[in-house]
């Protein structure tokens, strides 16, 4: 179905959770969901849900700011549409990983290096070629976002 219009795509999906008896409005649309086997050797459908309460309605998390999630799994009854692709969001570990990398990169540009000292990113700033330097003072944006938006 690849080229199918995205309504379609989200038809299509919708009709094979309910075949595979999971509500399609208690899975959020960025939900985690694959397919595993299951140690009795069938494959199951491991997906996000809404926490919902006995009588249907969401629970909050502990933040108290959106929707809980739980993690739930359900036989595979019905194969899914050929253009599926399983979805899993990055751990929290694989992101600080990420976040790590980038840090790596966006460093002071050491002295000595041809830059006129050491309070410029040394991936950011650059040399030109051409008579000039493009400087960007450290800590450069990329780090001031991590710095103000991360709490590794």
């Amino acid at each position: 179905m690849a080229g199918a219009p995205a309504e379609a795509r989200r038809e299509e999906l919708c009709a094979w959770l309910t075949a595979n008896n999971i509500r399609p409005k208690d899975v959020p649309l960025d939900a985690d969901l694959y397919l595993a086997p299951h140690p009795d050797g069938t494959v199951h459908i491991h997906y996000e849900a809404f926490h919902l309460t006995a009588d249907g309605h969401r629970h909050l998390d502990e933040r108290g700011e959106k929707a809980a999630i739980e993690r739930r799994s359900t036989p595979l009854l019905v194969d899914p549409p050929d253009w599926w692709e399983p979805y899993r969001k990055p751990t929290r570990q694989q992101l600080l990983d990420v976040i790590g990398k980038i840090r790596a990169l966006h460093k002071p540009q050491p002295d000595g290096s041809g830059f006129p000292d050491s309070n410029h990113c040394g991936t950011c700033s650059q040399d030109g070629g051409d008579g000039y330097q493009y400087l960007v003072p450290w800590p450069c944006p990329t780090i001031r976002i991590i710095e103000n938006e991360v709490n590794p």
